[in-house]
């Protein structure tokens, strides 16, 4: 299997920690390319790299000769690799990947990035909280490129907090990671739905929850990245839904219920469906006119019970998912109530969240969730919705494979 890695190192004190990071992979074959920018310069010289991995790098600048292709290397770049390592990434390179500028070599080769790209910051806690800088790595996430850390620490200036590079060990395993694991899932498929789903009561007025689809984006993602052909089904939501195979929006509980079952007829012998989508359980006969405060409409809404979408793939028949997960929000007896869930809808897996006023994971950025099956119960900690996403395909992909 190719490991192409492309590097792109910016300015950073933290810029020397990746010579040991280099040698580690060089010494395991993987093959690397380097963009240097030129405040990357002052932290590192170029001729300690082009030394150690035996190759010419590529400092920030275009040299443009219409006569072959050398004026296209940031575009060759992008296509030769495989992963693309933004690492130490300062908050000015941050801020052009965040707003699609492309005004020098390492900028214009993100930009004409198709690949998978990790992006690990290194700068001042303070740079690091700055709310512009928080604004650029909420815009990254949006485009499915990944931010490993910052973890929190001793800082070059001699401050203490958030905003040091993650330990270059843990970079090194999440890049393995990612290539012992992209084509785990290949020829594999997942129907996954997420988000809420809004009943309406009239023109303007609806029933709905408090979900993000956050969790069940992490999940498609993850599958994707995995290799698994993904069919992601969204209720609205405000949140940028991730690249994956087939994306199809809806609104209300009978239209995610009839895509659901179209799905499962249409990519017959489905390998797993995960209903992590919080449906709304009961739904009203719209009115055609807005109702007025004065006319007490709470009386007139006539209220029907929605079908059960995790039962119902559940039980398909000859079209029924190999494995059909579902997620439970409990706010008491949360294993007991998921292991009832667990069998009455006749499911392989229930992930549960507790839901407290401690905390609700609801349109949060983190996660606590148990999984209970028929024969197991797993407690996990609370952890991004990334990495649960992740978590929870890899436990998945040891019981399809």
């Amino acid at each position: 299997m190719k490991k192409n890695i492309l590097f792109i190192i910016s300015g950073s004190i933290a810029a020397s920690k990746i010579l040991n990071l280099l040698n580690n992979l060089k010494n395991e074959k993987y093959s690397i390319e380097v963009i240097i920018t030129k405040s990357g310069e002052k932290f590192i010289k170029p001729s300690h790299i082009e030394n150690l991995i035996n190759k010419k790098i590529y400092k920030n600048v275009f040299k443009w000769n219409l006569n072959n292709n050398s004026s296209m290397d940031h575009i060759n770049l992008s296509r030769r690799s495989d992963l693309v390592l933004v690492c130490p990434a300062s908050a000015n390179l941050i801020a052009k990947i965040a707003n699609g500028f492309s005004d020098d070599f390492a900028s214009s080769t993100i930009a004409a990035c198709n690949k998978k790209i990790f992006i690990v910051p290194a700068m001042n806690k303070v740079m690091w909280s700055n709310l512009a800088n928080q604004e650029n790595i909420k815009k990254i996430k949006k485009r499915n490129i990944e931010i490993i850390g910052p973890v929190e620490g001793s800082l070059a200036c001699g401050e203490y907090g958030l905003g040091r590079m993650e330990d270059v060990n843990k970079v090194e395993k999440k890049i393995k990671s990612f290539f012992n694991t992209k084509k785990i899932l290949c020829k594999k498929s997942f129907l996954i739905t997420a988000g809420p789903t809004f009943e309406p009561i009239d023109p303007v007025r609806y029933i709905g929850n408090f979900s993000s689809g956050k969790q069940g984006f992490e999940i498609a993602k993850a599958a994707k990245t995995y290799g698994a052909n993904t069919i992601l089904i969204t209720g609205p939501t405000i949140e940028e839904p991730p690249k994956v195979d087939t994306l199809i929006k809806v609104q209300t509980a009978k239209e995610m219920y009839k895509e659901s079952i179209v799905v499962c007829k249409k990519f017959k012998n489905l390998d797993v469906a995960i209903c992590s989508a919080a449906v709304a359980d009961f739904t009203v006969t719209k009115s055609k006119k807005k109702y007025k405060k004065n006319e007490n409409f709470i009386k007139k809404l006539k209220i029907k019970k929605n079908k059960d979408i995790l039962m119902a793939l559940s039980n398909l028949s000859n079209l029924r998912p190999k494995m059909v997960c579902g997620f439970s929000a409990e706010t008491n007896n949360l294993i007991s109530n998921s292991r009832k869930k667990l069998l009455e809808k006749n499911c392989d897996f229930i992930f549960a969240n507790k839901i407290s006023e401690k905390f609700n994971p609801m349109g949060d950025e983190k996660n606590k969730i148990s999984i209970i099956g028929r024969n197991k119960i797993q407690h996990w900690k609370k952890m991004s919705k990334v990495e649960i996403g992740e978590k929870i395909i890899k436990e998945i992909s040891t019981y399809i494979n």
